[in-house]
Formats: structure tokens, C-alpha cells, sequence
């Protein structure tokens, strides 16, 4: 029988995607107040703060927005739990988020996106503002907060909250949502497909989540509406599955559905569970030698490929850590010749050196060339000039 990830499974990739995305050390804290101040390693924020940095001022990764009240009560109120809220944004603007998270009076939610857009690109960034204005006004969001690119907020792993597994969105994902109303939208499909989870071997799995995703936002739905959706990717995406199994399926969702089944995804920090490396078997009862002994194998065979595979993701976050510190060392070294070779440039020219013609000259913001020059020095170093000249 087809099952969905484990809780454990996801867990893991939502941490690699937010450790991929975000940079190589950031400020958190386990109160709002104290996220600004401390900075750690991001793999350690991301384990122990439960208030952390999004984005950059240079750099966005993540749409995140924020919604604390609805038809004069809290979102928490109106909405019941993260199900009712996803409920409300499917059938709102049509895409799914690629996480939701439960605070004290509403939800935040997010998109990750597949291109960083980056702040000294006056075009993306104008365009990536407008969407966040449109879904902000769409869904009713909290003006102040959702319109922020980047700050603090609530880090998923440690509340709860429900991980998608949809990522990698586009802007021009969202590019319906400008200048329309909430009653003229023709909405997508709330889920988003990729082609390498449709490879043989993987293809019912694969299409069995997709239908439950898409089964999830749907406050009707016949076995039909599912076959047609599984039939639409199925064609389009050139999977090649047969009628027989698109029906198996359909009819398996359907079911779920019926049953009000459809959580996958959602956890709740309450009813975690804290011992990550246990393997969870069910006892054994009722086996004689034999069949005990090929349980035990069986169990063992498990473990150790379990093991294998932790140890796998373990040194690929360590490369990828790695990998990101030696990028960053050379953004670093990279910025600062700009600079040098800017200062040397307005030198040449004998033009004034200051913080916005250097900005200007090296195409990077003042923050950052304030980390690689200080025009205090730069003075002080003239006065000593002018006295051993005079």
C-alpha cells in the first residue's frame, strides 16, 4: 500500500531547505526581542531558537507573511487550526504555501523561492513588493509585518506547523495575482509538480501525494475530480500510467478524504517525538524461532540503512556548510577589491570619496562598503599626509 513520508523524513528535508537558503550564520533567540542580538550558526539557530533571521537586506529567499486577525476575531479564532486556514487560502488565491505555522493568535506562511532576488536589483525587487502587496490585501494579512522582506520570525521546526514540500516558485508564479480582484481570480491548481518526482519507479507514490495535496483544499470533491486531475498530469507530464492505476488511486485519495484523513505534513510540537534515532518496530508477539529470527535480520537490515543514510545527510550538510563559508570568504575578498579599486578610481578622478560614490561606483549597497571602508580612517590618513607635506 502506498504510504506517505514520515514525520522524521520530512522534518529532515525542511531543514536541509531552509539551511540550502539561508546564509551561513544567522541572529535568533528564543524571544522576539532577543533574535536581533545573538547570532549563530544556522543549523544551531535552527535547533534551538524559536524566533530567527529570514532573508537579508541583500538577499530574499522566502515570502513570509503574516495573519493575526479576521472578521473582527484572532485568525486562531476564526480559522480553528492550520487545516481551516489552508482551507481559506486554497480557495483564496490558489497556491499552496510552501509552509504554515501556528502562532499564539494566527499563521504565518511562506513561499521559498527558487531564485534569490536580490536588493540592488530595482526591477525583481519592485516586482517581488507588488506580489507581496497583492496576497497581504488578498488574504487580509497584517499590512505592517507581511510587507516585510526580511526580519524576524517564527522559526517552523520548533512551533507547529505543516511543510508542503512545495518550493522553488517563480515570480511570474504569482503574476495572476496583480491587479485582479479576489472574485475575478481564475485560481490554479493549488499543487506543483516536478517532473523528477514523476520517474519510474516513484510514479504512483509521487502521484498519490499530488492527489493528496490537491484532494487537501477541497471542499468538494468526487473520485472523478481526482482521476481528471491525476489524468491531466499523467498526459501532460508524459508519465504513462494506465487508466486502472490512475483509478486505484483516485479511489484510495477519494477515501481519505472522505474520511477527513488528509494531515500529512502537519506536526505538532506537543506530540513529537523527541527520541529522533529510535526505529519505532512494533514488538514482536506471537513468532516462533524461525520467523523471529527473519524479523530480527529484517529489523537489523533497517537499522543499519537507516544509519547509512543519516551518516549521508550529515556529511552533506557539512560540505554544504563548507561550501558556503568558502563562497562567502570569496564574496567577501571580491567586494572588498571593488572597493579598493573604487577608491582608487574616484582617487584618479579627483573626485570625493564617500560612502553613496562608492556605492555608486561598485554597484553594492553602503552597509556593505562600510564593512570594507570607514572614511574616519580615510581623513585621518589625509591630515597625516598634509603634516609630513607641510
Amino acid at each position: 500500500m502506498t504510504t506517505l513520508l514520515p514525520y522524521k523524513e520530512i522534518h529532515e528535508e525542511f531543514e536541509e531547505l531552509l539551511i540550502k537558503n539561508l546564509p551561513l550564520k544567522i541572529k535568533g533567540g528564543n524571544e522576539k526581542y532577543t533574535a536581533n542580538i545573538y547570532q549563530y550558526y544556522t543549523a544551531k539557530a535552527l535547533s534551538e531558537c524559536k524566533f530567527i533571521n529570514f532573508n537579508t537586506p541583500e538577499r530574499i529567499s522566502f515570502m513570509i507573511f503574516d495573519i493575526d486577525e479576521y472578521e473582527n476575531k484572532t485568525a486562531k479564532e476564526y480559522f480553528k487550526n492550520i487545516d481551516g486556514f489552508f482551507d481559506y487560502l486554497a480557495n483564496t488565491i490558489g497556491l499552496e504555501p510552501t509552509y504554515i505555522l501556528e502562532t499564539d493568535k494566527g499563521f504565518h506562511f511562506a513561499y521559498h523561492l527558487k531564485n534569490h532576488i536580490f536588493t540592488n536589483q530595482p526591477k525583481a525587487l519592485k516586482y517581488l513588493q507588488n506580489i507581496k502587496d497583492a496576497i497581504t490585501t488578498l488574504l487580509h494579512c497584517d499590512p505592517i509585518a507581511s510587507n516585510r522582506l526580511y526580519g524576524v520570525w517564527r522559526n517552523p521546526l520548533l512551533h507547529n506547523h505543516y511543510y508542503s514540500q512545495q518550493i522553488n516558485y517563480e515570480l511570474n508564479d504569482f503574476k495572476y495575482l496583480l491587479h485582479t480582484s479576489n472574485t475575478k481570480l481564475n485560481l490554479p491548481t493549488t499543487v506543483k509538480v516536478n517532473k523528477e518526482d514523476l520517474e519510474e519507479g516513484n510514479r504512483n507514490n509521487s502521484l498519490f501525494i499530488y492527489a493528496m495535496r490537491f484532494a487537501k483544499g477541497q471542499n468538494y470533491l468526487t473520485k472523478n475530480l481526482i482521476f481528471d486531475f491525476l489524468e491531466k498530469i499523467n498526459s501532460e507530464e508524459e508519465v504513462e500510467l494506465n487508466n486502472k492505476e490512475l483509478n486505484q488511486i483516485s479511489g484510495s485519495v477519494f477515501k481519505y478524504w472522505q474520511n477527513d484523513k488528509i494531515e500529512f505534513g502537519i506536526i505538532s510540537t506537543k506530540n513529537r517525538n523527541i527520541n529522533k534515532n529510535i526505529m519505532a518496530f512494533k514488538k514482536m508477539k506471537n513468532l516462533n524461532k524461525t520467523e523471529y529470527e527473519a524479523e530480527r535480520k529484517k529489523r537489523q537490515s533497517a537499522a543499519a540503512k537507516r544509519t547509512l543514510k543519516l551518516r549521508d545527510r550529515e556529511k552533506n550538510k557539512h560540505q554544504l556548510l563548507k561550501a558556503k563559508a568558502e563562497y562567502q570568504e570569496k564574496q567577501k575578498l571580491e567586494n572588498k577589491l571593488k572597493v579598493d579599486n573604487a577608491i582608487e578610481l574616484l582617487k584618479t578622478m579627483n573626485k570625493k570619496i564617500s560612502y553613496a560614490a562608492l556605492s555608486k561606483e561598485t554597484s553594492l549597497d553602503r552597509r556593505t562598503v562600510k564593512k570594507y571602508f570607514n572614511i574616519a580612517d580615510l581623513n585621518t590618513t589625509k591630515l597625516k599626509d598634509n603634516k609630513n607635506s607641510s
